[in-house]
């Protein structure tokens, strides 16, 4: 009959399977399906094998004539027997008598002797009486539901019990629990730690491999055929079964996944319908790892054990501490991971940077507070060597700090007449006895600062000249400056607006200065760590011709200066710290927001690097080492071969 749809297709299908044939013709058939998966083409395959069989094993009718043989000479079938009784021709397969059915007729009394002796004969032997093998597979069959025995035992099939175990979930639950564990492969590395989300995609590829396998259970497929076909489901679960914890972190993690995407929100009851139904496949009868094992012990014609199978399995359990994905993901965890340390050296570099700059240019006390003391040395030094006897009082002092647009003046002032030849030409290096004139700074490199120094210095003297009774102080100027009201006053707002030139030249020329600061202490540690070459050694008394970052030392800075003004005696190097410092100061004084920001900056940096080595140690499972690797170790020998069927299906996928 040939089956006009699917459904009766499946039906012929099973029939034909399932006839009883010779070991050896059965292996014919399983090796004959595994051709298609169309179960019409099987039907065919199945008949093409049994009319080929049939026709190479169909017995022959001998002539006595042609063999040249008397009649009475011609060989005879014989049933293989305790009585050994010749037949006069060949009988069905159905008819042969076996050693066994005739040692039962023979005799009777010896057959129920035994089975007194076993307590209840083969049947109670087959479903739980006895020692021997079909005891055990009996009372498995008995105890889980997985096999039906047949009769005597001699052809145990898998039951229908295990059919409904692969064809329990629906499709409207199972495409949607399928498409969020996708999702949970593809996006869960980047939310989970490598344990989370190894165990969740363990589950992901347990789940399609066990939903794959309902179309074999339909087609009643042989045991053999189902073993090898489900052989990583079986490692799959295997290795969720290992972890006691699956179950939980599954439930508690996955919904986070489905929660941020927005197709899969709606169904996130039906996701996790079939999540729970595939997590509860050991919590029912039959257990999934029972029909697993039915199945082994129908293929096999012998008991076997769950932990037997776990143990001839070798399943390496699921690593807590690096990510087990498909390449492409394994890529992007890597160039992440990358990423991640680049940020956190940037970062700390920029960190430790601003901590130098804290710590070599501001007084800083224990509630974050900037003491500007070293003003009070600055003003007395101006107003000694520059101002009249009427004007050196102390409350003509008072009022130059506590107003701005007098103090930047004084402090222009200052910059132009103690610290400016430093960088402007050559400088009298050596002491009142013997010195010389020598060069640190190329002539022109700081061109553009000088001219703005000499303009802001106009500027705010013209101003001063102008409106010499003009009261304004520090208060007023940090309202104006935050607000911007002083638009809308001429006056205000022509000095607001000078002072914020100033601050910001403070700022930048701090910061063009530190350059060479940093290049010089960094030369002086290489130095230390007997590490410096011949270019750094050589750069001691070689001028300076660009700012730039490398290591360099400053040229004759362990000379002292000669100069009328109060850096006399004092070495280059310290000469050029203490210009920085009070550089920085004055454009914090005067509200310059790069340099502010810079005394507050490593507060975030703070938090943003401790962002960073969570997401790094969520994602390597170690702390960060500045400029170091952290190498996963070498998996063994024996881990690597038991990975590669496992690694072999994840790229298979991929």
């Amino acid at each position: 009959m040939t089956p006009v749809s699917r459904t009766e297709a499946h039906r012929v299908f099973a029939d034909l399977y399932r006839k009883t044939r010779t070991p050896e013709h059965q292996q014919l058939i399983d090796e004959a399906i595994l051709k298609s998966n169309d179960v019409f083409i099987r039907i065919d395959l199945i008949r093409k094998v049994d009319e080929d069989y049939e026709n190479k094993n169909k017995p022959k009718k001998e002539d006595s004539r042609d063999r040249g043989l008397p009649e009475k000479e011609q060989p005879r079938r014989e049933v293989i027997s305790r009585t050994t009784t010749p037949e006069p021709k060949p009988k069905r397969s159905s008819d042969l008598v076996t050693i066994d059915s005739a040692k039962q007729k023979q005799n009777p009394i010896r057959k129920k002797a035994t089975e007194q002796k076993q307590g209840g004969g083969l049947l109670a032997g087959l479903f739980g009486g006895g020692n021997n093998a079909n005891s055990s597979i009996g009372k498995f069959a008995k105890d889980t539901g997985t096999i039906d025995i047949g009769l005597f035992g001699r052809n145990p099939t898998i039951s229908n019990n295990v059919e409904r175990i692969f064809r329990g979930l629906k499709e409207d639950v199972l495409i949607p629990t399928i498409q969020a564990l996708r999702v949970s492969e593809q996006q869960g590395w980047r939310i989970w730690t490598p344990l989370v989300y190894n165990i969740i995609n363990n589950f992901n590829k347990f789940f399609n491999a066990f939903a794959s396998l309902d179309a074999l259970i339909l087609d009643k497929i042989s045991a053999d055929i189902f073993l090898e076909r489900s052989l990583k489901m079986q490692m799959f679960y295997v290795r969720f079964l290992q972890r006691d914890d699956a179950k939980d972190i599954i439930l508690s993690n996955l919904p986070d996944i489905v929660k941020m995407d927005e197709k899969l929100t709606p169904k996130l009851n039906k996701i996790m319908e079939g999540v729970n139904y595939a997590l509860n496949l050991e919590n029912n009868k039959p257990k999934l790892s029972d029909a697993i094992t039915a199945f082994y012990i129908v293929a096999k014609k012998k008991m076997f054990t769950w932990p037997e199978i776990v143990t001839d399995l070798r399943v390496p359990p699921i690593q807590e501490h690096k990510f087990q994905a498909a390449r492409e993901i394994q890529k992007e965890v890597e160039i992440t991971v990358a990423k991640i340390s680049d940020d956190i050296n940037t970062r700390s570099f920029k960190k430790e940077e601003l901590q130098n700059l804290r710590s070599r240019y501001f007084s800083i006390d224990d509630k974050g507070k900037i003491s500007f003391d070293f003003l009070n040395q600055v003003v007395d030094d101006y107003m000694a060597h520059h101002m009249p006897e009427s004007a050196k009082s102390q409350t003509m002092k008072n009022s130059y700090k506590s107003q701005p647009h007098r103090l930047v003046y004084l402090l222009l002032r200052d910059l132009q007449t103690v610290y400016i030849n430093l960088i402007e030409g050559y400088i009298r290096l050596g002491d009142k006895n013997q010195n010389q004139e020598l060069l640190i700074i190329q002539p022109g490199l700081f061109r553009n600062e000088i001219d703005q120094l000499n303009t802001l210095v106009r500027t705010i003297d013209n101003f001063n000249k102008k409106f010499p009774s003009f009261q304004y102080s520090f208060q007023q100027y940090g309202m104006d400056y935050s607000t911007g009201n002083a638009a809308n006053d001429q006056i205000a707002g022509t000095i607001v607006q000078a002072l914020q030139e100033a601050s910001e030249f403070f700022g930048s020329f701090a910061g063009k200065l530190n350059i060479i600061v940093e290049n010089h202490l960094m030369a002086k540690v290489t130095e230390s760590k007997g590490k410096a070459n011949d270019k750094i050694a050589s750069t001691k008394d070689k001028v300076i011709e660009e700012v730039k970052i490398a290591q360099r030392f400053i040229p004759h800075h362990d000379k002292a200066i000669v100069a009328k003004e109060r850096i006399n005696g004092m070495k280059v190097e310290d000469v050029f710290i203490q210009f920085t410092k009070y550089l920085y100061n004055y454009a914090v004084i005067f509200k310059d927001p790069t340099t502010t920001s810079k005394l507050t900056a490593h507060r975030k940096i703070e938090q943003e690097l401790v962002k960073l080595n969570k997401e790094y140690e969520r994602l390597t499972y170690s702390t960060f080492h500045k400029d170091s690797g952290n190498p996963d170790p070498e998996p063994t020998s024996e881990q690597e071969s038991s990975e590669s069927l496992i690694n072999s299906e994840e790229e298979e996928e991929t």
